[in-house]
């Protein structure tokens, strides 16, 4: 039944490839590449029109300074997919056809769930090999790992396949779907089915976990047990900012002796605060997951019913700060709720600050004293969903080779068709420098003098709350800023308005006037203790 149907190259590449020597090319899909935005209605018009010229578009390696494709033009570069953004867009292209004479076009019955699609595998080298051998395939020299989803859910990554199982569809494995289309050629049209490949996902290829057969992520730790993903929650939510805030003090606190008091109270008064936050979130962890401890911080006298796991974490904690555990937990509310340029520390709550040297604990210390104390996750009734573990990439450097194989899925006859892998080649990366550049064009204004640009809408505004305000005041330059200087938070502001409903001339004027009259009235004041009569000619009224 399996061989009824098969897979070869797109049709209009056939006379071409069937007659070459070698027919590698001919029975497995090819890749086209295109270099404009419009490059499904570029293959439609070229189906359609001359399908013959497909083969200028078959994808060959190149550079921005040497662009090739088409058959005829391979050279010496390995063929390397560049990402939409540099203008380039790559195409999987085969024909599926029946095994008999005119190889006829095989229909995909869809009402029976029949599809066809395509899946993308790494290519990694077998010991004794680099990746510059799997430039050409060849099973001995490399194994396929295809691209599956998680089997707990988690992020995908590279299962590896196993050599007797290349041409079946590995659990899980993604498939991306094939579009048909339609050659006319001489009155005539044959289907063909295309699919876009992801160029643009390299640095997720490249950045993927390596899962195990059974779909799990795999850190090279030899079937070691996962990290409890409590104890990664602790160490994300209290050790890591708690290491975080003792560096920032120790390191950014000014010199007592430069900086002024309202400084270092504002650096003391930002600790205090973050300081509560953590020990907040700390106690929290506590109340949920390691309850008995946080009893015993409660009251005294359950000390004794503590086992060795927890009472060592306990006696770690200290009077001191477990008394700050309670007081954070008790206010938590408060510290949430509290808005923008809330005064610290809030009614009643009596600050505690872990950079203080007093209290200094070194907070990993803690971790494996926590990860001891936790009850057992089988007991737990919904823990929390494990993070993915963070694990050196097999390929850091984005070398490795890939190939695409088209599938024909008959989930009624219980058999897939898969195709022979395409021609290998590498992904390149977004500042690849062997990658076309783009051509991106920005207008900007031509005439940028004031009087010009006024005349423009102003449609763009900012919205900024006083208390990020507050924050950008104390920004004096970008090299301060980049060396971590700032100045100390504001105090009260004011904001001034100044208007006025006369002329600038006549305010100046009753200055002068009120300087003027002030020192004359100095030097006559005696004027009204004398009485001065000046004869005047008289005047006489007419009738």
């Amino acid at each position: 039944m399996n061989a009824q149907s098969q897979w070869l190259s797109p049709s209009p590449l056939w006379g071409e490839l069937s007659t070459a020597s070698d027919l590698t090319a001919y029975r497995r899909p090819a890749i086209l590449r295109f270099a404009t935005d419009t490059f499904m209605a570029d293959l439609q018009t070229v189906l359609q029109t001359a399908p013959q010229t497909l083969r200028n578009y078959v994808a060959q390696g190149e550079t921005w300074s040497n662009p090739l494709a088409g058959l005829g033009n391979a050279g010496t570069l390995p063929l390397k997919l560049f990402q939409p953004v540099q203008s380039r867009f790559y195409m999987v292209a085969a024909s599926l056809t029946c095994r008999k004479p005119g190889l006829p076009d095989h229909s995909v019955n869809k009402p029976l769930g029949e599809s066809v699609a395509f899946v993308v595998r790494q290519l990694r080298p077998n010991t004794g090999f680099s990746v510059a051998d799997t430039a050409v395939y060849d099973p001995t020299k490399c194994t396929e790992y295809a691209w599956t989803l998680s089997a707990s859910g988690g992020q995908p990554g590279w299962t590896q396949v196993p050599q007797a199982s290349v041409t079946s569809l590995m659990p899980n494995e993604e498939q991306i779907p094939l579009a048909p289309s339609q050659a006319v050629s001489n009155g005539s049209s044959r289907s063909l089915l295309v699919g876009l490949i992801p160029a643009s996902r390299r640095q997720q290829y490249v950045a993927a976990q390596t899962l195990n057969s059974g779909g799990n992520g795999s850190n090279g730790s030899g079937g070691a047990p996962a990290q409890d993903p409590r104890a990664d929650m602790f160490n994300r939510q209290v050790v890591t900012p708690w290491s975080l805030l003792e560096t920032w003090w120790s390191q950014s606190l000014p010199d007592q002796s430069v900086a002024s008091s309202a400084v270092r109270g504002y650096y003391e008064v930002s600790a205090q605060q973050s300081s509560a936050l953590i020990l907040a979130d700390f106690a929290s962890f506590l109340v949920q997951w390691i309850p008995n401890v946080w009893a015993a911080i409660q009251n005294g006298s359950r000390v004794s019913a503590l086992n060795t796991a927890e009472l060592a974490l306990y006696n770690a904690l200290g009077p001191a700060l477990c008394q700050a555990l309670l007081n954070a937990y008790q206010f938590d509310p408060q510290f949430e709720s509290a808005g923008p340029g809330a005064a610290f520390p809030p009614a009643g709550y009596t600050a505690y600050s872990l950079s203080d040297p007093a209290n200094l604990i070194d907070p990993t210390t803690l971790q494996p004293l926590v990860a001891a104390a936790l009850p057992p996750l089988s007991t737990v009734s919904r823990p929390p969903a494990p993070q993915p573990v963070p694990q050196k990439p097999a390929d850091p450097q984005g070398n490795y080779y890939f190939i695409v194989r088209c599938i024909y899925l008959r989930p009624k006859c219980g058999y897939n068709v898969m195709s022979p892998p395409s021609q290998p080649f590498q992904l390149a990366s977004y500042f690849d420098s062997d990658a076309p550049a783009r051509r991106i064009q920005v207008a900007l204004p031509v005439d940028t003098s004031a009087a010009s640009l006024r005349k423009y809408d102003k449609g763009v505004s900012f919205l900024m709350s006083d208390e990020l305000s507050n924050q950008i005041s104390r920004v004096a330059s970008l090299q301060d800023l980049s060396q971590g200087n700032i100045g100390p938070a504001g105090g009260i502001t004011w904001g001034w308005i100044c208007s006025f409903s006369i002329p600038i001339i006549t305010i100046c004027a009753m200055i002068l006037l009120f300087v003027i009259v002030i020192a004359l009235n100095l030097v006559f004041f005696w004027l009204p203790f004398f009485k001065i009569c000046l004869p005047v000619p008289g005047l006489k009224g007419k009738d």
